[in-house]
């Protein structure tokens, strides 16, 4: 964590010998082991919140992405229900054009038929 070598470490612990004394050394070192668990644990949590928010953000962009997708789809399944739409009326009204002429077409044969 401090990246001490063990030389470093040795001095360290002979100068908190010569000033905290042996007498209470164990308490401070038990002190000291306790902040750093907490600041390790700490760090740990932190991280972990980081990873998930993210990956929070990650999927946030994810479904974002495919929300404009299925927007994009929606929309081209509109543009083709209206383009199918309009070509069956079309066909509708050449069909019924179509019979109508063919029926005033027969209309003077008829006529003439009957006279």
């Amino acid at each position: 964590m401090f990246d001490m070598s063990g030389l470093e470490m040795l001095l360290v612990g002979v100068i908190a010998l010569l000033v905290i004394g042996p007498e209470r050394l164990p308490g401070v070192a038990k002190t000291i082991g306790t902040w750093v668990g907490k600041a390790k644990a700490f760090i740990n949590t932190t991280k972990a919140d980081l990873e998930r928010e993210i990956n929070a953000s990650e999927m946030r962009d994810l479904l974002a992405n495919q929300k404009k997708e299925i927007d994009e789809l929606r929309t081209m399944v509109d543009e083709t229900k209206k383009d199918f739409t309009d070509q069956a009326n079309e066909l509708k009204d050449d069909f019924n054009s179509g019979i109508q002429n063919a029926a005033d077409a027969m209309k003077p044969e008829k006529a003439k038929h009957d006279e």
